[in-house]
């Protein structure tokens, strides 16, 4: 068959990031005629789906839904509104292909998004390399593939949860259907170590999206996928997409060994965890060319950390703050929420002298402070929070309708609303 995948588009121009969902899937479509489409990178994107369709005739068109907005408070702009116009737009010019959807965003909405996108045959729910494959080859008896939304006699089923993808053993992702030029920025290529998260931050959606064991890859299968995009596609930055690089340890410190054993000459970037990391693990990351560390402790005090559910205290956040000042080399950027629950107003004011002494005041400028409020997601404890303050009904909420402003979905805690307004 011949299977079209398409990056969703965003809405507006931003710097690309390379497919990788789309890149893994593609991996196991053995059998299958399979091009990749990300109308991100191009000028016109509708004239690049039309004439993609036209020129390739796809039977089956996977659309990956990586995220719903940009969940920046201060940049809130709304990307799913432009999945119904992209579906529409395909159905007109390929009225009998097929329409998958999957990717992070769509499995945190499932069912509502399939609810609201009629036209959309399948859904994907949760990790795809296997799902997508498997309902290809059961196309006429979908309700026999786990992990799978379908229609029938007007209804919306769902196949049940699927076992977690065998991530350790994966191949490498098909970037011989990319084009690796539009993504040769520093934010531009993932790689992934690893999936799961061990943590149990109180807003994050991973835990749910890839589950809370741990599937680490063999760090020299890492290093050999680092290796070849280096050498193969020129890539000379890449971010590590894990949760969190640095957990576990041991497997962080292996990656960076073999990278420096191989003398591979690239720069990277990663989220690590402040828990248990120490100065020589730092210089080790630096010596394998990491050159933006970034921390999320995401409170300011004891509370209001326990309350979101991290492993670290005030104390340990400003230790590896006054650590970091002397380690140059380097950028480290630690990010907060101002109003997360169990915020006061002492603790947004000694967060506040952070910014400022670390931002402006400081001679330092390899340390940065990033500020931001935490967006609502569904899945999450945060979400059950705001449910309790009755700052939402539902998880439905979270999926806004086309048109209205986004403020809604971000928590707003009832203690810091004034110093919410005045920031």
């Amino acid at each position: 068959m011949r299977i079209l995948l398409i990056q969703s588009y965003l809405g507006r121009k931003e710097k690309p990031l390379l497919p990788l969902g789309l890149a893994y899937v593609a991996t196991n479509l053995n059998g299958h005629e399979v091009s990749i489409l990300d109308p991100n990178i191009v000028n016109s994107p509708f004239d690049s789906i039309r004439k993609k369709l036209t020129d390739f005739d796809p039977e089956v068109i996977g659309i990956s839904l990586r995220n719903i907005d940009t969940t920046l408070y201060k940049d809130r702009f709304y990307y799913y509104k432009n999945l119904v116009s992209t579906v529409e737009y395909i159905k007109r010019i390929v009225p009998d292909a097929l329409i998958v959807i999957g990717g992070a965003a769509f499995s945190l909405y499932a069912e509502e998004i399939m609810r609201q996108n009629p036209k959309i045959d399948y859904g994907i729910h949760l990790e795809g390399e296997e799902t997508f494959s498997e309902l290809l080859d059961n196309l006429s008896n979908p309700a026999g593939v786990k992990g799978v939304y379908y229609r029938q006699n007007g209804k919306l089923l769902f196949t049940g949860m699927r076992p977690p993808f065998d991530f350790a053993n994966s191949i490498n992702p098909r970037w011989d259907l990319l084009n690796f030029n539009e993504y040769l920025h520093p934010d531009g290529v993932g790689i992934q170590s690893k999936r799961g998260c061990c943590l149990n931050c109180a807003y994050c959606t991973y835990p749910f999206l890839s589950g809370r064991s741990l599937r680490l890859r063999p760090p020299k299968k890492v290093v050999d996928e680092i290796e070849l995009m280096v050498h193969d596609y020129r890539v000379t930055h890449f971010i590590f997409s894990d949760t969190v690089f640095n957990l576990p340890e041991w497997h962080a410190i292996e990656i960076c060994e073999e990278i420096i054993r191989r003398k591979i000459a690239v720069k990277w970037s990663a989220y690590f965890s402040i828990k248990g990391i120490d100065d020589d693990f730092i210089v080790l990351a630096q010596r394998a060319g990491c050159y933006h560390f970034s921390f999320s402790p995401d409170g300011y005090s004891d509370k209001s950390l326990k309350i979101q559910q991290k492993e670290v205290n005030k104390k340990e956040i400003q230790d590896i703050c006054k650590r970091v000042k002397k380690l140059k080399g380097a950028e480290f950027d630690f990010s907060f929420f101002i109003n997360p629950p169990g915020q006061s107003s002492w603790s947004f004011i000694t967060l506040m002298w952070l910014f400022l002494r670390t931002n402006i005041l400081s001679f330092e400028k390899h340390m940065h402070v990033s500020l931001n409020i935490p967006r609502l997601e569904p899945h999450t404890a945060l979400c059950k929070i705001a449910i309790q303050e009755g700052a939402i009904g539902s998880e439905r909420d979270l999926l806004p309708q086309d048109g209205i402003d986004l403020y809604s979905v971000f928590y707003h805690n009832p203690d810091m609303k004034f110093i919410e307004r005045v920031f």
